[in-house]
């Protein structure tokens, strides 16, 4: 572990270091020669290692110590915060995103100042601070609406409509998100920004049951994937999955309304994905002839369009309709004509790729010529060489041949050493399983002697305690000169305190719960002895298997057992947390403690028994421990069985 520990240190040093060079390079280039943009960019190349670093705040701190100025920091604040918000701590990187913004009002940049608002206005959304989201998101809005940051508009009016969605308010999120599909609609650009808002929007639309909106940005959409995607066939699949999530009974109507409204405005896409919908939907509630008809309209449709992919996915989902209906031969030949598309199309991406080899091929034969043209010339010179290169060439292959013999026999060599280093490991395997088995015996005999002394505690000096406190209640009854010196009371009682601790000590070896309750039982038994003794315990037991074997659940258990019973000694907690999850053939275990803690390592290096025990305890169930523990903040401890 000590060695992992070491390389990892030395491979994020590694990183460091190279990041610490680009740093260095970019601001030795003459940066503040440039223009302000240009700054910009370069800083923005620096800031991007904070994204990238395995250790993004000593990236920071570096570039930040180089070049502390207005703009750098302004520009490092926004990124290393990104990175704390993508760490999942968005309350940290709160101050640095305030802190930054400040710098861009300083500077005058609106375009950083925008960008501020908007990432200050997520932050808190997250957070649920939705009155100061609300604030920073009008105040960047207000940047964006000029026409020389109108790009940065949309994400906005996402932000905002995601709030009104947050509050419930499905108006106003459906108004931001109309402003949304407003923006695409007017630039009319294929990026991959606007098919990014189009597939939100499609997703949106599609669950509020506006037939209009969603034909209308289906069809947009579809349009730009073709555009973007034109040699793949399946460039629709996204929307396709957004139509095959209303695959359910109570979506009948919606998706009804969308074909009608599909099909009266030509929207031949969401017509498609519609109709697809809605036969899955038929054929899965065993009505397949109620699909058959739509099917046959939107192959109808697609009669007058050349789009094969979309006709074949058609074809394919009514050939399977008609099948699933018994209508065999129908089936068949819309099955027929869907495999000879699906060919038309692999030829056709086929001798696009031969097209494509083609130029590739020309290409490389104008380069040949010339590469010839150029031996040509070469030729006469390497001619006057020959003869010392053939000589040279001789030398280089007996060269060759020595070392190729003689790393021949190296390889052999450590190939032997590798067998027997394999036979070494071989027998040390074994004699951990020979040593593991010896630790089962050993563990089975200590608890089936826990077992036998509990039987003899309770069956024997148990019953004989109970009849010594007899016998003395009958002298006590007649001897009333003993009442009187206190003698009787007195033995009353160590004998009580005797049958308690005949009692305590007989359950510790072998609770009672355990062989009535079960392990749960057990555990609820132990935390309730916990609480007595004063200490807050919880808890927290689910997805527990009734099917774990007695002996594991015996192990569990003192294996649990032995860890409370460190915790009694040394942690000084006041509090506990036990936590025991079951998933699957998988157990779970975390014990918390609020105690003064310690040092691991050196604990264990004073080889003291009770964490070895309870780390072979670990090793003897095929399970892994960990161990976390500061000085002053508590001992958490994990504990994972994969078989139980």
């Amino acid at each position: 572990m000590i060695l992992i520990a070491i390389c990892l240190s030395i491979s994020q040093l590694v990183f460091c270091q190279d990041y610490q060079k680009t740093i260095d390079s970019i601001l030795e280039s003459g940066l503040q020669k440039k223009s302000y943009e240009k700054q910009k960019e370069a800083y923005g190349v620096i800031s991007d290692l904070f994204l990238k670093s395995s250790n993004p705040e000593a990236t920071f701190q570096y570039a930040l110590a180089k070049d502390s100025s207005q703009l750098a920091k302004m520009m490092f604040l926004r990124k290393y915060g990104q990175k704390l918000s993508q760490q999942g701590s968005p309350d940290k990187a709160l101050p640095i995103y305030l802190e930054g913004i400040e710098l861009a009002k300083i500077l005058n940049d609106d375009r950083s100042i925008m960008d501020y608002h908007g990432i200050i206005g997520n932050a808190y959304q997250y957070l649920n601070k939705i009155d100061s989201a609300l604030y920073h998101l009008n105040k960047g809005q207000a940047i964006a609406e000029t026409s020389e940051n109108r790009d940065y508009l949309w994400y906005f009016y996402y932000q905002k409509g995601m709030i009104q969605g947050t509050l419930g308010n499905i108006e106003g999120k459906t108004a931001y998100y109309e402003k949304l599909g407003d923006l695409v609609l007017e630039e009319r650009i294929n990026t991959s920004i606007n098919r990014f808002i189009l597939y939100v929007l499609i997703q949106y639309f599609s669950e509020i049951d506006a037939p209009v909106e969603l034909a209308l940005y289906t069809e947009t959409l579809a349009s730009y994937y073709e555009e973007a995607n034109a040699n793949l066939p399946q460039g629709h699949m996204p929307i396709q999955d957004i139509f095959n999530k209303m695959n359910s009974a109570e979506n009948i109507p919606k998706l009804l309304n969308t074909i009608r409204v599909s099909d009266s405005t030509g929207s031949i896409n969401s017509l498609v994905y519609s109709t697809i919908a809605l036969a899955n939907v038929y054929n899965n509630n065993n009505q397949p002839n109620k699909a058959v008809p739509y099917l046959n309209n939107a192959l109808k449709k697609l009669n007058a369009l050349n789009k094969p992919q979309v006709r074949m996915d058609i074809l394919m989902v009514l050939s399977s309709t008609l099948k699933k209906a018994g209508r065999y031969q129908e089936a068949y030949a819309y099955k027929v004509e869907e495999t000879s598309i699906r060919d038309s199309l692999n030829t056709q991406r086929m001798q696009r790729n031969i097209a494509e080899l083609e130029v590739k091929f020309d290409t490389e034969k104008k380069e040949r010529k010339i590469l010839e043209q150029n031996l040509t010339i070469e030729r006469e010179t390497r001619q006057k060489h020959q003869i010392l290169i053939g000589l040279v060439a001789l030398g280089i292959l007996l060269l060759l041949s020595f070392l190729f013999f003689r790393k021949r026999l190296k390889d052999q060599k450590t190939i032997a050493s590798q067998k027997e280093a394999i036979q070494h490991q071989e027998i040390r395997e074994l004699q951990q399983e020979n040593k593991l088995l010896a630790l089962n015996s050993m563990i089975e005999g200590q608890e089936a002697e826990r077992l036998r002394i509990a039987k003899d505690l309770h069956d024997s000096l148990g019953g004989l305690l109970s009849t010594v406190k007899a016998h003395f209640g009958t002298i006590q009854k007649e001897i009333e000169q003993l009442e009187k010196l206190n003698i009787t009371e007195k033995t009353n009682e160590l004998i009580d305190e005797a049958c308690i601790e005949v009692r305590r000590i007989s359950h510790n070896m072998m609770p009672h719960a355990l062989s009535i309750s079960g392990l749960e039982g057990a555990l609820e038994d132990m935390t309730e002895s916990l609480n007595e003794e004063g200490y807050q315990t919880t808890l927290e037991i689910s997805g527990l298997s009734e099917k774990i074997k007695p002996t594991k659940e015996v192990m569990i258990y003192r294996l649990l057992q032995e860890v409370i019973s460190n915790i009694r000694k040394h942690a000084e907690a006041k509090s506990i947390l036990i936590q025991v999850l079951g998933h699957q053939k998988e157990l779970n275990i975390i014990i918390e403690d609020d105690g003064k803690g310690f040092n691991y390592e050196k604990a264990l290096e004073k080889g003291g028994l009770g964490l070895k025990s309870i780390n072979s305890r670990v090793q003897f169930l095929d399970g892994t421990i960990h161990w976390d523990s500061q000085i002053g903040q508590g001992t958490t401890i994990t504990i994972n069985i994969a078989e139980i």
